[in-house]
């Protein structure tokens, strides 16, 4: 069974310029039971996020011609998708590379290698998993 409310099956942007990332984060993902859209680029991303409204955008930081830290800042400048969890995945792992993430408005950060089991928690940080993980209203 699914770890999410199943009316409401979430959709992951992954963003990533290495095949091998992309494949590899897939297989993750579909094992979690969740929907996947690829794209290769931040202006892609872009793109595809404005139409499609993803649940949640896993965002590669280093990437050519328009990094993930620029196409971040763009993404939550953005009405159609300012509000989309961005989740940085990278190599970086430093202080300051975490720190330069969350000031481009990404809301978690992730170092790569991804372990399932770490990008599943993280996961579960932004989307709903089922209707009782609600607030209860007083």
């Amino acid at each position: 069974m699914a770890w999410f409310q199943n009316n409401a099956k979430p959709v992951i942007l992954h963003v990533d310029d290495e095949y091998i990332i992309l494949s590899t984060i897939k297989l993750i993902l579909e094992s979690l039971g969740l929907d996947v859209i690829q794209a290769n680029t931040g202006l892609d991303a872009i793109k595809i996020a404005a139409k499609e409204k993803p649940s949640l955008i896993l965002l590669d930081a280093m990437m050519p011609v328009m990094d993930g830290y620029e196409t971040c800042i763009k993404l939550k400048r953005d009405p159609k998708t300012k509000d989309i969890p961005v989740i940085m995945l990278t190599g970086l792992d430093t202080v300051k590379d975490v720190e330069k993430a969350m000031a481009t408005g990404a809301n978690s950060y992730l170092v790569k290698p991804i372990e399932r089991n770490r990008l599943k928690a993280k996961l579960e940080n932004f989307i709903k998993l089922s209707p009782t993980d609600e607030p209860k209203k007083s």
